[in-house]
């Protein structure tokens, strides 16, 4: 249980520093979008993923279920996203844009798989290590997508108005 609520803690505050120190302070409207449309996007995921046995949290005093689900999908992994988001790269080349992309879901699925494995805060229901894998890269890309559909560069839109 120790171990447990250290997790817990350790993820609220690399959360909170990691948005203070990895967002500069131009970003921070940026940021704080992308925080909300993660929240948003893995909100409308997670509900089918609980019902159909997909993942699952075990119910017990303290740390409870709720506590993991609110730390991860509403804090830790919205706030990873946000980092991620504010420091892509806009005119990289295509190969580094999907080894970034790739680098943050596998680092983020094998956190994940660690807490699953050797905590009892997680438990994956039907899902595989890989199946989560797809399920984080589907939550980044989809509201990556959102996320640049909102902040789109009007000049492309626009041609010149005389």
């Amino acid at each position: 249980m120790l171990m447990e609520r250290l997790i817990l803690v350790a993820m609220w505050l690399f959360g909170f520093v990691g948005l203070i120190l990895f967002i500069p302070r131009k970003n921070r409207r940026k940021g704080l979008f992308a925080f909300m449309m993660f929240q948003a996007i893995i909100w409308l995921c997670d509900m089918p993923a609980f019902k159909y046995g997909l993942l699952s949290a075990p119910v017990r005093e303290f740390p409870k279920a709720t506590d993991l689900a609110l730390t991860i999908n509403y804090f830790f992994y919205p706030a990873l996203f946000s980092i991620f988001y504010v420091h892509k790269k806009v005119k990289g080349s295509l190969w580094s844009s999907f080894t970034y992309f790739f680098v943050w879901i596998s680092i983020i699925t094998l956190f994940d798989i660690v807490i699953e494995r050797y905590t009892d805060l997680l438990e994956y229901g039907l899902l595989t290590w890989y199946g989560m894998w797809i399920y984080i890269g589907f939550l980044f890309y989809v509201s990556r997508v959102c996320c640049n559909w909102f902040f789109k560069d009007y000049t492309l839109f626009h041609g010149e108005q005389t």
